[in-house]
């Protein structure tokens, strides 16, 4: 289910940023980018994430940033420099090397500079999953805020399947009678041309009627509609209950279609189809 969330953290030393986007997905799927300050981290923050979202496909990220000042400046750590140098001076004995280029030396190392504080020490881990559980929050609210209107439309859309299958049931009988008419018709012209087998007849007429029947499945259709809306109706996590029932659905309506034979019934079996389409769209977005 889509959804969006984000938290933010500062002090005098320190900004932090965190962002949850959620995307449609059948599965769960996290993809982060975190700074290395907090990689450590990472595995505790996404299990954080996992056990809160379920499903969907999951950005998450982290913007760390240092505020600048003398305080976070980089210096130059003395006793390392004063090590350096008597390395040097020993090193070179008697070539009377200017204390210039010593410097110039000693500085290309990087060794001797140092923050004053590990970026590292500047954010703990409480901090973080605070920050964590906040944007998770806020996505959890967005996400029942969308649900809320995917509800009102799966309920539309089954409300729609639910209104074609009665014009179906009324049309039925007509079909029914129509192809009764059109059999007699058969009949009497085979009786005129005395070509008939009344047992043969009697069998594949059997079979024909049967071929056609469309009871059996408009009753299973009824019954998979009124499971729907209950499971629908439900507050735990149902979303894939939903998708297994729109899939048995579909098996019905599309039997429907085939046995038809009716170009009334077919256009019902079209729109259902449409509606059913939407309402397999809209299941990706329930956890």
């Amino acid at each position: 289910m889509t959804g969006y969330g984000n938290a933010t953290f500062e002090n005098d030393q320190i900004g932090i940023q965190v962002e949850i986007k959620t995307l449609n997905s059948k599965f769960l799927d996290i993809n982060s980018k975190v700074p290395k300050e907090i990689s450590a981290m990472e595995t505790d923050l996404r299990k954080i994430i996992s056990d809160r979202l379920i499903r969907g496909k999951v950005n998450f990220s982290v913007e760390f940033t240092i505020k600048s000042g003398t305080d976070q400046a980089l210096r130059i750590n003395p006793e390392l420099f004063q090590h350096y140098k008597n390395q040097f001076e020993q090193v070179t004995g008697n070539m009377q090397l200017a204390d210039a280029d010593i410097l110039n030396s000693i500085l290309k190392t990087g060794d001797v500079f140092e923050h004053p504080a590990s970026k590292r020490d500047l954010v703990d881990r409480a901090t973080m999953v605070s920050l964590i559980n906040e944007a998770l929050d806020k996505c959890d609210a967005f996400r029942a805020q969308e649900g809320a209107s995917v509800d009102t439309a799966l309920r539309s859309f089954a409300h729609n399947i639910t209104q074609s299958l009665e014009a179906i049931k009324v049309k039925d009988p007509e079909r029914i009678q129509h192809v009764k008419n059109r059999i007699n018709e058969s009949l009497k012209e085979l009786n005129a041309a005395d070509m008939s087998d009344p047992n043969r007849f009697e069998q594949e007429l059997i079979y024909y009627i049967e071929k056609l029947d469309i009871a059996e499945e408009v009753v299973r259709l009824e019954n998979h509609m009124r499971f729907f809306n209950t499971t629908l109706a439900e507050t735990e996590s149902q979303g894939k209950k939903l998708g297994f029932i729109s899939q048995e659905m579909g098996r019905e309506i599309n039997t429907i279609g085939s046995k038809a034979n009716n170009a009334d019934i077919q256009k019902l079996v079209v729109e259902m189809k449409d509606e059913l389409e939407k309402i397999k769209e809209q299941v990706l977005n329930i956890i």
